[in-house]
């Protein structure tokens, strides 16, 4: 036979093997009375190496508020004004969703005034947030960003004034900072509020198409008042961009109120129940005394005083930012949830193996689990750290002033890096899932939709980047003329000690497991990157700048994601080291030290190109990284089991937590459909189709 013959055969033979099929298929064919499935998940749990309860109880900041959460989903799953009254939460009109969602907002306020216990009602609100996105992002709009920003820009007359409405809701509130062609460059918005010495007011004005306000959170039909940031005229002179409280509707009517055009952005991607709109704003006339006049204020003779800082206009967009970590908790631990026990579940291959034991499955999920703790624990860090920082804005400006640059500084890397790999772990969730991922009914595509709009809502996260790495060149500039910096860049202050080590001391893999070693490592790509790159910009001089910033615009934004994930596995290991006493401990480490050894090989081009690694560390850290996901795995569906979460809450019956998915899939899928009668267009476009005449044949004639 010749040669190519033989090649021809062989492929034909493996072709054959491909697609006979093996003796595993016969015995779990789609028929078997008995599911593999709740055997494989409590074969999972049984094997689990700590003690998933002691693990929630880290999760949620103790046992009381486990219990507190337990009771707060049954809650929602017995109250006919909380949960879904039939049918399925994906099969909603949009109109349907809203109202849905304004009375969960009516029930959990109604429910707030009766419950006396405060760990319920911040318990209730957490459940309701898994529940349903809209309603969360409807809460966090007015209890967040509205009043938020009375809070810091407010004086102590304005926060009497407004307060008691706001916390009742007699005042419903929205955000307006976002324009139609401005989003994170707040230096560029349009809308301006010029003073008006005659009548002692501020007219709010959009002066173009692209100063309209968009994607304004229930500015689409629900917000009486608004606080916008404009532009601040006053004598034809700017001044920069201040807050203002703007009254939208008439609270009696919700008709708009003279000058204000509010419409609806329309249908997205998901969280149809929230209702994003835009506003325009035509010679809108507001008191003088609407202006938040905390740190810039116009007296009532017209004197403008202009903010101590400018960087405090900014202040109320850093705890905005910071909540990325909470929103992504959400939406990853629901999202890992369903793809890990799926991959747990779902078996293929010739030995029938479950998919969540192929190395590319585990690999691509198990940093993604780890990743949702650590930003559980990173929460409570920063807003330990805000909530301190916050409180100077009411008792010591000073204070408040040197710690906002920082805040801002890490606020912006955060919610830019952060954000970044938060896509990529809903991309490998969706991936893991294969086509079912595709179902509404199994909660990924939307899941994945609701992120989409959250981290698109704030604008580009390049934007975010930049201002991060903005801040890291100017600190290190102040320490290398002499300033002591504190806060997330303080390793600045040693810079020239960091940068005598260009090469790494890495011999031993388990280096690589000493937090110290890593910190060490990402310490040094930081201020080698920030000191290069602070030459070139600064031999580049004032009048060349921002072409020389553009022309190193991607190396400034991979500066900035280094400096976020170093500090970020900073206060990861801060925050476990006040659970030394937990039996979770190791395991909480464990998942740490998987994601040092992510972050370095995230980043391993930039150690390569400096020489600081060579193909020998490389090596090393790509095999351990490969070793960590793989012991990870062994734990994969007990750290998703963790987070407690409610079949209902999911809503995803390829995730349900005894396994038996494939009849629960059909059964929604059956229960949601009307898909057994002929559609009402059949008779209209489809039957004159099958039932044209033949050629030959006489129309009608059926010889």
């Amino acid at each position: 036979m010749e040669p190519s013959s033989t090649t021809a055969s062989a492929r034909l033979a493996a072709v054959q093997n491909h697609l006979t099929i093996q003796p595993c298929f016969q015995r779990y064919a789609i028929h078997n009375d008995k599911p593999t499935g709740p055997a494989d998940l409590a074969r999972e749990r049984a094997n689990a190496s700590f003690k998933v309860e002691d693990m929630t109880e880290v999760i949620l900041r103790g046992k009381e508020n486990v219990e507190a959460l337990n009771i707060a989903f049954q809650l929602i799953q017995r109250d006919p004004d909380l949960r879904m009254r039939e049918g399925h939460h994906y099969d909603l009109t949009r109109a349907q969703d809203r109202e849905q969602t304004m009375r969960q907002i009516a029930r959990t306020l109604e429910l707030k005034k009766q419950i006396k216990d405060p760990r319920l009602h911040q318990a209730l609100f957490m459940a309701m947030a898994f529940y349903s996105e809209s309603y969360s992002m409807r809460m966090y709009v007015h209890d967040m960003l509205f009043k938020q920003a009375l809070l810091l820009f407010g004086t102590a007359e304005q926060q009497d004034k407004w307060m008691d409405d706001i916390e009742n809701w007699r005042v419903i509130g929205c955000f307006a900072m976002t324009e139609l062609g401005h989003s994170s460059n707040l230096r560029g918005l349009e809308t301006t509020s010029t003073y008006d010495r005659a009548t002692n007011e501020f007219v709010i004005h959009s002066p173009t198409l692209t100063a309209t306000k968009w994607w304004i959170g229930m500015s689409g039909e629900t917000a009486t008042h608004t606080v916008a940031i404009c532009q601040t005229v006053v004598d034809g002179e700017s001044h920069g961009i201040n807050w203002f409280i703007v009254p939208l509707r008439d609270p009696k009517t919700g008709r708009l109120l003279p000058g204000v055009t509010c419409g609806d952005i329309g249908h997205k991607s998901s969280r149809q129940g929230l209702d994003n709109g835009w506003i325009q704003f035509t010679q809108v006339r507001i008191p003088r005394e609407n202006m938040l006049m905390k740190w810039a204020s116009m007296s009532p003779e017209g004197e403008f005083t202009p903010s101590p800082n400018p960087v405090l206009s900014y202040a109320t967009l850093i705890p905005e930012r910071f909540t990325i970590l909470s929103g992504s908790q959400v939406v990853l631990a629901q999202t890992l949830t369903i793809a890990v026990r799926y991959g747990a579940v779902r078996r293929q291959g010739n030995h029938d193996e479950q998919i969540l034991d192929y190395q590319t499955h585990y690999t691509s999920l198990m940093p993604g689990v780890a990743f949702i703790y650590m930003l559980n624990i990173v929460d409570r860090e920063l807003f330990d750290k805000w909530d301190e920082v916050a409180e100077y804005a009411q008792t010591d400006a000073g204070a408040f002033m040197r710690e906002i640059p920082d805040q801002h500084g890490v606020s912006a890397g955060f919610k830019g890096a952060l954000a970044w790999y938060v896509t990529d772990i809903l991309e490998s969730c969706r991936r893991a899932c294969g086509g079912h991922a595709y179902s509404a009914y199994n909660s990924i595509a939307g899941l994945i939709g609701d992120y989409g709009v959250v981290t698109t809502g704030g604008g580009d996260n390049v934007v975010l980047m930049q201002q991060s790495a903005r801040y890291l060149i100017t600190t290190l500039k102040w320490a290398q003329e002499g300033q002591e910096v504190v806060g997330s860049v303080s390793y600045f202050n040693d810079y020239k000690k960091i940068l005598q080590n260009p090469k790494t001391t890495l011999q031993d893999p388990r280096d690589l497991l000493n937090h110290d070693f890593v910190i060490d490592v990402l310490t040094w790509a930081c201020a080698k990157k920030a000191t290069d790159l602070g030459a070139i910009l600064a031999e580049a001089g004032k009048a060349n700048f921002d072409q020389a910033w553009n022309a190193n615009q991607t190396e400034l934004v991979r500066l900035a994601d280094v400096h976020a994930w170093r500090y970020f596995l900073i206060l990861y290991q801060r925050g476990i080291d006040r659970e030394k006493s937990k039996t979770v401990y190791p395991m909480l480490r464990k998942m740490g030290q998987l994601m040092s050894t992510f972050a370095l090989q995230k980043h391993l081009d930039l150690f390569m190109e400096e020489g600081y690694f060579d193909g020998s560390h490389s090596k090393m850290v790509r095999q351990l990284f490969l070793d960590q996901c793989k012991e990870l795995r062994k734990d994969a569906v007990p750290l998703v089991d963790a987070w407690i979460i409610p079949d209902y809450i999911i809503k995803a019956p390829i995730g349900k937590y005894d396994g038996n998915i494939y009849p629960a899939y059909f059964a929604t899928v059956n229960e949601a459909q009307k898909s057994f009668d002929p559609p009402a267009y059949w008779h209209k476009y489809a039957s004159p189709l099958v039932n044209a005449p033949r050629p030959g044949e006489k129309k009608g004639c059926h010889c």
